[in-house]
């Protein structure tokens, strides 16, 4: 009896160093492909909260460090001229931290947009923060339509055209309450950054 638990917890101990020894490997494998998508992916949502016509010069940051949780980038338009500002912000959630990144106008920093970059909020009730629904019918998806797909996002939609003193007025998620808050704070967070790098920058 004791040979046969001694031998069942050598063979399990054994699988699991050579199962945690092969993620460890596949890591050290993809870790730059990973790291490259990422950063795609947080450059998408920089373009996508921009003001409209805006580029965002991701390498210069105006405060933080360039691809860091804390850094403020400036929206510029063709001319150069400063017209909004993006920056990221963080708040823990019900299941733990939700990541946003926030796009303002310039000068009164109104809210243009709100994407999620990460959060492991519950699937079916906090997950719905970051929830984007197409405005496609079931009859445009099987057939195609004239105009292109748009989506849109229920809970986030709600933060554009705001100011930062309109945001606890931002009606939460039915049975996602503390996730919809920390969605909030963290749209807070992000418009404090900005704020902050505007007074550094003068």
């Amino acid at each position: 009896m004791i040979r046969t638990l001694v031998k069942f917890v050598v063979i399990l101990g054994l699988t699991c160093l050579l199962m945690g020894g092969g993620v460890a490997v596949l890591y050290g494998v993809w870790r730059d492909q990973i790291a490259e998508r990422e950063r795609a992916a947080t450059q998408a949502a920089m373009l996508a909260v921009a003001p409209e016509g805006a580029e965002v010069d991701v390498e210069k940051p105006l405060a933080g460090g360039a691809g860091g949780p804390s850094a403020v980038y400036a929206a510029r338009d063709a001319s150069g001229k400063t017209i909004g500002y993006v920056a990221g912000g963080g708040a823990q959630g019900y299941a733990g931290v939700i990541r946003v990144i926030v796009g303002a106008k310039a000068p009164d920093l109104e809210i243009v947009g709100v994407v999620v970059v990460s959060h492991t909020e519950t699937p079916g009730l906090g997950a719905h923060v970051a929830e984007h629904l197409s405005t496609y019918t079931l009859w445009q998806k099987l057939f195609g339509a004239d105009e292109p797909e748009k989506f849109i996002s229920p809970f986030l939609d709600r933060f554009k055209g705001k100011r930062q003193d309109e945001i606890p007025g931002i009606q939460a998620i039915t049975a996602a309450t503390i996730t919809s808050n920390a969605t909030k704070a963290a749209v807070a967070q992000a418009l404090d950054r900005i704020r902050a790098a505007i007074k550094e920058t003068q």
